[in-house]
């Protein structure tokens, strides 16, 4: 019983030692199953090739790992304008078309420097390093980045570049037209005030309610363009807005063809009223309306309405029949 089971565990032993010879690749000397290196675009990082695919981001330095004896690549998506290398007593470097090869050329482990590679989409900052071998860089790869953060940087400074030559050539340009701007301005109140010299009927008529006046100053006329000059006056210590301004001809015809006084119709203002236009407490302010004759003749009275929002309430403010005359 005892050579038995003696025979089985011979022959379980045998049997195994035949499988790590023959069937494990490596051990039986053949190479037809030997472990192959994956292609340059893959990351194995189980079978320690440590190849890199990586995006371009500002402010990042990347790491590159190195050896003795091996070469590392980086690839560029563009063709590098200048290569700067910190320690050239312990790396070189060769540049092909969109790769640089690096290597190092000293046997001190752990030495470092920096690469600075200079490309027109930005710079690309890399950390050099010798390490052992299990851990070399093969390839830094960053060349399927261009329509990232380089590719959005270079337009970036191309267009501020642009800018500032723009803003460089044009800026005595546009001091010239904000003087000449200023001197129209100026211009065009000092013609505003002579106009309203010319045929101009005093009226000061006013209405007030809730602490707002609405004073019509007075009427000027050239040929068929009336020029109406008012004044809003803030008493209170609210703020109002002006919603809406309104100019009414009432004419009722006369005593013998039947006077009718409800007769009104709207006359349409040229120049921009205040529409919401923001009045601060105690604040006083002068402006025209500005409207053409429309038909107006002797004897017709006006209307000037203001429509304001005051403590949330709407209020109207009208200056009544005040009359065309000859000019």
């Amino acid at each position: 019983m005892f050579i038995i089971k003696y025979r089985y565990v011979s022959i379980i032993f045998i049997s195994i030692l035949y499988l790590i010879i023959f069937c494990i690749p490596g051990l039986s000397g053949g190479t037809g199953n030997a472990m192959k290196y994956s292609d340059i675009v893959k990351y194995g990082i189980k079978k320690k090739l440590w190849i890199h695919k990586l995006k371009i981001e500002s402010g990042i330095v990347y790491k590159l790992n190195t050896a003795q004896g091996y070469v590392s690549v980086i690839t560029l998506p563009v063709i590098p304008l200048d290569v700067a290398l910190g320690n050239t007593g312990a790396f070189s470097e060769q540049i092909v078309g969109k790769q640089i090869f690096i290597k190092p050329i000293t046997y001190d482990a752990g030495t470092t420097s920096n690469l600075e590679i200079f490309t027109k989409y930005g710079l690309i900052n890399v950390l050099l390093r010798i390490r052992s071998s299990k851990n070399v860089t093969y390839n830094l790869n960053l060349a399927d980045t261009l329509k990232n953060v380089f590719a959005v940087n270079y337009l970036k400074n191309k267009i501020d570049k642009l800018k500032r030559a723009l803003l460089k050539k044009y800026t005595l340009k546009m001091r010239l037209v904000n003087e000449k701007k200023e001197k129209l301005r100026n211009e065009k109140k000092e013609v505003m005030d002579l106009i309203l010299l010319i045929n101009r009927i005093k009226i000061n008529k006013f209405v007030s309610k809730n602490g707002v006046t609405l004073t019509v100053i007075s009427l000027s006329r050239i040929r068929n363009i009336y020029y109406l000059q008012y004044q809003l006056t803030n008493n209170s210590d609210k703020t109002f807005f002006v919603r809406n301004v309104y100019l009414y001809d009432e004419h009722g015809g006369s005593f013998l063809n039947g006077y009718d006084p409800n007769k009104i119709k709207e006359i349409s203002i040229i120049n921009r009223t205040p529409h919401d236009a923001e009045y601060m407490p105690y604040e006083l302010i002068k402006n025209v309306i500005i409207f053409k004759e429309q038909g107006l003749k002797q004897g017709d009275d006006l209307e000037l309405s203001f429509h304001i929002i005051i403590s949330k309430k709407l209020v109207r403010l009208r200056v009544k029949d005040f009359l065309i005359k000859n000019q």
